[in-house]
């Protein structure tokens, strides 16, 4: 009890030299706010500022959120080590990704989740793997919670050894855009499946009576939460009463032995335009790869979309400059959203719905229309 107590009176005391000096500084020329400012202005006491300033949950959330305000409006600061002092918290974020940080779709997570947690004080570190090896030293990292109060992983499945060390984690663990939810205590995620199947049914309205969706070349050794949109095309188009031979689906692990899409585009594109029914239809797995199918099926005589129409899907940056109609998701509010369930588990709030489903639609641009007459 008594060392117990020292940690406390030390913390407390740590508070309010920041706070003191603080005070001094803004009697400076500088004219620093402080928290006493904060308070005023959110029209609470001081020692209510400080707790929502920490992330307390003994704060209520609405008197929380316009002490934040005041905060941000004042551009006031806590003292990080004061703050994690006084919550026993590292105030760090992990958000695992893979295989880069500097993709269209984890450029965008970091930036949502970012936005959410550093409003609250916490600190987002990014984490990229490209192997098992590296997947282990990451974990290795997490083990203990001594190095993150939580970790977010984004988008790619993890094998029945890594979800068990999941499972022994002490930390609120999030999954996002995750093949499945298995050993997460919450995730946000689109639904890949009944994304693809609206592409199949317009295409399918279209006219379109034979069909095509072509996997990006497997150069990955995770399995992504992008290979489930097979599943809806072929789903989609079986409810609408295709047969095995009006559709042609070409898996990634199918051009192995090329180091490129590029190296690959052309054996695709062959193998689409010699199959017994050509398809006029043709979804595919990532805007990224349909741009560069749709420029080997120019280069091979045919017109987009007079000849065949094309669907990608993210709707990333490179979608709308080609005018390419693709399955819209919102990756920067996949990662707010994360970032939100994280820090109301690391609170201990109850959480309705820990599995959430985030909305995608259907953009319609210039690469679809009417099938060719026969």
């Amino acid at each position: 009890m008594h060392i117990a107590s020292h940690h406390r009176t030390a913390a407390k005391k740590c508070i309010i030299y920041q706070e003191g000096m603080d005070a001094t500084w803004r009697r400076g020329s500088m004219g620093r706010p402080t928290i006493m400012d904060v308070a005023a202005r959110a029209g609470v006491s001081q020692s209510t500022a400080s707790l929502a300033l920490r992330g307390s949950n003994r704060v209520r959330p609405a008197t929380r959120e316009r002490v934040l305000q005041a905060a941000e409006e004042l551009h006031f600061t806590l003292s990080r080590s004061a703050s994690s002092l006084a919550s026993g918290r590292t105030m760090r974020i992990f958000m695992l990704v893979s295989p880069a940080l500097n993709t269209w779709f984890n450029g965008a997570i970091m930036q949502g989740a970012y936005k959410a947690l550093h409003r609250h004080g916490y600190d987002l570190i990014p984490y990229a793997v490209s192997n098992d090896a590296e997947l282990s030293e990451f974990f290795a990292t997490l083990r203990g919670g001594k190095n993150a109060d939580g970790a977010i992983v984004s988008s790619f499945d993890l094998n029945d050894d890594f979800k068990r060390l999941l499972k022994t984690l002490d930390i609120p663990t999030i999954g996002l855009n995750t093949p499945t939810t298995e050993g997460f205590d919450a995730s946000v995620c689109i639904d890949n499946i009944a994304a693809m199947g609206n592409a199949v049914r317009f295409l399918h309205s279209q006219g379109h009576r034979h069909l095509a969706f072509v996997e990006e070349p497997d150069f990955e050794p995770f399995s992504f939460s992008s290979s489930l949109r097979s599943r809806g095309f072929l789903d989609a188009a079986r409810q609408l009463g295709y047969a095995d031979d009006d559709l042609t689906v070409i898996r990634g692990e199918q051009t192995e032995g090329y180091h490129s899409p590029q190296d690959a585009i052309s054996q695709i594109v062959a193998r689409l335009l010699s199959a017994p029914k050509r398809p006029t239809g043709i979804c595919v797995e990532t805007d990224g790869f349909a741009v560069t199918l749709m420029q080997e099926l120019r280069r091979q005589q045919l017109r987009i979309p007079e000849d065949c129409s094309v669907i990608g899907f993210d709707d990333d940056t490179v979608a709308a400059a080609v005018e390419l109609t693709t399955i819209h998701q919102d990756p920067m509010t996949l990662g707010r959203r994360a970032a939100e369930l994280v820090l109301k588990l690391i609170q201990h709030e109850a959480v309705e719905s820990p599995h959430r489903i985030q909305e995608t639609s259907l953009v319609l641009r210039n690469t679809t229309g009417p099938a060719p007459r026969q």
